[in-house]
């Protein structure tokens, strides 16, 4: 990705262990963490998280793919990675000789596995993952005890855990979290009963992790926390996060247009008196949601210039009447701090229809990071 001198998009490496040490707190001694950093580390970079998270104690790492827990291993991460989509059949092999662990849920991926590990001479080391609620991946809890019972004596498949996924964790109305961690219970124990130790078993997301005891088990799996959002913006929650995600540019161009003036494409908006517009040099190229367009704002001299029409491919518009005298060359900041004022990627979520996860993976993929805190070897990659 080409890197642009009108552009930055930095990761604060400190600020991401003050995070994970914020949700650390919340957790017994005892319980581990796997850090969640699939789909490249929510947009901030999946091997300088990840080596942050390791440095920080983390004791496992959470990726969606095969192929990003082949990147950790090549980089140098040799902490416990779990590959938290699964696997197909053809991956095995690869899988099983890099030492990565498996969310499990099919038995044709099970035999694979078996197989892989027979002749590689060393266990696949496997989390069976139970659908208690969720409708997404997972056995339903009905179908864990055959399965288990056919890989029974399997020599090549250790059954690290179960593991499910929290639908509504974040709501303030646990009655259907608590509905699921019932299920869930039953289920362990079922198995448990039946001389299965399962004894990495997790269940708690980030919601999970700050609030819910009870879902918390051998592991918790923190995400968006990791990254500064809390998992509910509009509620208030007993950690203290800090924004990892910043973005700035600086302004191309300042105009007055006269009143009657049309700004952007399809004339959205067109001004009523004279208008002081900024013209920026990010767009939709960028990660910027079209929907910011009439809609969205950013900072400039610690005071917020709201978008005036469209967001274009590479540019938008700003006012800046209120702001008098900005020049080319000044900085504007789409995400994080400027003076007393603060963007955070929940409100740019609000302004787009979306949540703060979509904000990060959109900016951290389109964008070349500048990683800054954090130690050199971390930054790295």
């Amino acid at each position: 990705m080409m890197r642009s001198s009108l552009t930055d998009l930095s990761i604060d490496l400190t600020a991401l262990g003050h995070n994970y040490r914020e949700l650390k707190g919340r957790v017994a001694p005892g319980v581990r963490i796997m850090g969640v950093v699939k789909a490249d580390a929510y947009g901030h970079g999946l091997i300088p998280v990840s080596r942050t998270l390791v440095a920080e104690g983390a004791d496992c790492l959470g990726v969606a793919s095969l192929e990003e827990g082949l990147a950790l291993r090549e980089a140098g991460v040799q902490a416990p990675v779990a590959v938290l989509l699964g696997i197909v059949p053809e991956e095995a092999q690869e899988t099983v000789a890099a030492g990565l662990e498996v969310v499990l849920y099919r038995h044709d991926v099970a035999e694979a596995l078996e197989a892989a590990g027979r002749a590689l001479g060393r266990k696949a080391r496997v989390h069976l993952k139970v659908d208690t609620g969720m409708g997404r991946l997972g056995l339903l809890p009905e179908e864990v005890p055959p399965f288990l019972e056919r890989w029974h004596d399997s020599p090549h498949l250790e059954f690290l855990g179960l593991v499910s996924h929290l639908a509504m964790a974040e709501a303030p109305d646990k009655t259907y979290t608590l509905r699921q961690l019932r299920e869930f219970v039953g289920v362990l124990e079922a198995a448990r009963g039946r001389g299965w130790g399962l004894p990495l078993s997790h269940l708690a997301n980030s919601a999970g992790t700050i609030e819910l005891r009870d879902t918390h088990f051998a592991m918790v799996r923190p995400g968006i926390s990791l990254y500064g959002s809390p998992p509910a913006p509009e509620r208030s929650w007993e950690v203290r996060l800090r924004p990892v995600m910043s973005f700035r540019t600086r302004i191309l161009q300042v105009k007055r247009l006269p009143p009657g003036s049309c700004i952007s494409y399809s004339c959205t908006y067109t001004t009523v008196a004279p208008c002081d517009v900024a013209v920026l040099p990010v767009g939709y190229c960028n990660g910027l949601s079209r929907q910011l367009s009439n809609r969205g704002e950013v900072l400039i001299r610690g005071r917020r210039a709201p978008i005036r029409g469209r967001v274009c491919m590479n540019l938008i518009m700003v006012e800046v009447t209120h702001i008098p005298g900005v020049s080319p060359g000044e900085a504007a900041t789409l995400l994080g701090e400027d003076g007393a004022e603060r963007l955070t990627a929940d409100e740019l979520a609000g302004w787009s229809g979306t949540i703060s996860y979509e904000v990060y993976c959109a900016l951290g993929n389109a964008n070349p990071r500048r990683y800054v805190g954090g130690s050199h070897g971390a930054q790295a990659g």
